[in-house]
């Protein structure tokens, strides 16, 4: 699921670069992430459930708790997954969270596009989606880690991999 999450952040990242002018799909993509990170996390609780000792196991609050610690945009994917969802917006634990999503005027280094922002705290905290999403994925690889359920630095998913053999005209 990790890797899942890995290829929606690449998907949203390439849309974001070789798209510039459509705003749907990089909404649409966003939102997939976060769809992502709402699953990973599930899957997460239920295999550090499953791993503790019988009678023991800790409750799905306490280690949705801990996650969200761990990963600081995860409050964030959950509201934003549930809006999906459920179509009304509840911010929960992403105390005034809001999404943004604009045009930017470009210039000689970077082109004019849409670019999509998540504000934190009531407008105190602005931050490109681009950069929420690949602090995210690190986020989610070093909590699978502190639990135990991963090992090592973060890797580069087998698809990624071919991905980039494919840029340098390897196979």
């Amino acid at each position: 699921m990790w890797e899942k999450l890995a290829w929606d952040i690449d998907v949203f990242e390439d849309i974001q670069r070789s798209y510039p002018n459509e705003k749907q799909p990089l909404a649409y993509a966003a939102i997939n992430i976060c769809i992502a990170a709402e699953s990973l996390r599930d899957w997460v609780i239920e295999a550090i459930r499953s791993l503790a000792p019988a009678g023991s196991e800790p409750s799905k609050d306490n280690v949705r708790d801990q996650l969200a610690l761990q990963i600081p945009q995860l409050n964030m994917c959950t509201a934003i997954a549930n809006t999906a969802k459920h179509h009304n917006f509840k911010e929960g634990r992403w105390v005034g969270g809001r999404v943004e999503l604009g045009w930017e005027e470009g210039d000689e280094d970077i082109p004019s596009g849409f670019a999509l922002y998540h504000v934190d705290n009531d407008g105190q905290s602005m931050t490109l989606a681009f950069s929420s999403f690949r602090a995210l994925k690190e986020a989610w690889w070093n909590a699978l880690v502190a639990e135990g359920l991963a090992a090592g630095r973060m890797p580069t998913p087998e698809w990624m991999q071919n991905k980039l053999a494919g840029f340098s005209g390897q196979s």
